[in-house]
């Protein structure tokens, strides 16, 4: 009998130094994900409102907005440890910020709640368009890609003027802004009648130009826009995507040039951006706003120049959305904004091509017209 007692006392002794043990582990596990959780907070409330912050005031912060999608995983990652852990207080805290940069998901990601089937359209009653960064395009396959879409509006980025008897081959139909005097620009092509031309203000053709089309009995402004580039180059890309340089003397140098880079562009995109936006501004009629903004949707520059403007993906977009290929393929960059009184009907990034570095942006518009009073 004493044997026996003993024996139980014994298990109890070590199940009780088991419970002790994971207790402990438990403890360094909560500690580390709460300090993870502070991060991520401060990560969080950093890149709202970096949203709405003119880059000249936030050193090298904006460039956190390109790891907005990832920062939101993670705060939804870390809310479910939480709820795992029946830490409740943490739990509220980080859905509190979840909840937050929910408001904003819509820029990156629209759920389909309910699914449409073989959805089809009548073309006479909407407006195709079609922005598209070509990346100095001169294939003719690219030309014949875009001509079996049948748009009628195309907007063109990184246009070579050397392209242009290629891209003739649109068709006879279509208007176009190109001339031969711009070596390097932005460029309109419409099967609606070209009215009026121009760049915008003290911007050069590179970086915008905008065209009044006749559409029906009405005057549409289409601007075409390419903002400054992220300088981020193939070697860049590689270092990002595949490591290359990880245990190199030089990786240190190597990131600081890369933050230092998109962090000075994303201050002269800001620049550029009061220029369009005056200019948007200052425009009497309907507008469709498309092309490479070379920003992510929580960035300062598209908080700028979509205020007042309706996002086609927000309206119509499906899944999420990206419209680069690289950077692990997260960065939706380039864009088609359009005034509240353009209705949207479809939107599309095509994945599927790969004659450009960016992949073209598909919308279907339907423009109402004015109403008289």
């Amino acid at each position: 009998m004493a044997e026996y007692y003993r024996d139980i006392f014994s298990n109890r002794g070590h199940g009780h130094q088991q419970r002790r043990s994971k207790s402990v582990w438990s403890i360094l596990a909560d500690w580390a994900m709460y300090l993870v959780s502070v991060v991520l907070v401060c990560a969080t409330v950093i890149i709202v409102v970096l949203h709405y912050t003119p880059p000249q005031h936030a050193w090298n912060l904006p460039v956190l907005t390109l790891f907005a999608p990832i920062v939101y995983m993670l705060d939804v990652a870390t809310m479910l440890y939480w709820i795992i852990r029946w830490q409740w207080r943490n739990t509220l805290c980080m859905g509190l910020f979840v909840l937050l940069a929910t408001i904003y998901l819509p820029l990156y990601c629209k759920i389909d709640l309910v699914r449409q089937y073989d959805t089809k359209y009548v073309e006479r009653n909407f407006t195709k368009v079609v922005t598209y960064n070509i990346a100095n395009g001169n294939d003719t396959t690219m030309v014949d890609y875009v001509r079996r879409l049948r748009p009628d509006i195309v907007c063109l980025q990184e246009f070579l003027s050397d392209a242009a008897e290629k891209w003739k081959a649109l068709g006879a139909e279509y208007h176009s802004t190109v001339s031969t005097d711009n070596v390097f620009s932005c460029e309109i092509f419409s099967k609606h009648r070209i009215i009026r031309q121009g760049a915008i203000d003290s911007l050069d053709r590179y970086s915008a130009i905008w065209a009044d089309l006749r559409i029906a009995d009405d005057t549409v402004r289409v601007v075409s826009l390419h903002l400054q580039s992220t300088s981020i180059h193939h070697e860049d890309t590689q270092f990002i995507q595949q490591h290359e340089y990880l245990y190199d003397d030089q990786r240190e140098d190597k990131l600081r040039s890369i933050v230092s880079r998109l962090a000075d562009n994303t201050r002269k995109r800001a620049v550029q951006v009061e220029h369009i936006c005056r200019f948007i501004e200052d425009t009497p009629y309907k507008m469709i706003v498309c092309g490479d903004f070379n920003d992510v949707p929580l960035s300062y520059a598209y908080h700028r120049i979509a205020d007042g403007l309706d996002d086609t993906f927000s309206r119509m977009g499906r899944g999420y959305s990206y419209t680069f290929n690289g950077y692990f393929r997260l960065l939706r960059i380039d864009y088609t904004l359009v005034s509240p009184e353009i209705e949207t009907i479809s939107y599309e990034s095509d994945n599927t091509v790969a004659y450009s570095d960016h992949y073209p942006v598909i919308t279907r518009l339907k423009i109402n017209k004015q109403k008289k009073l």
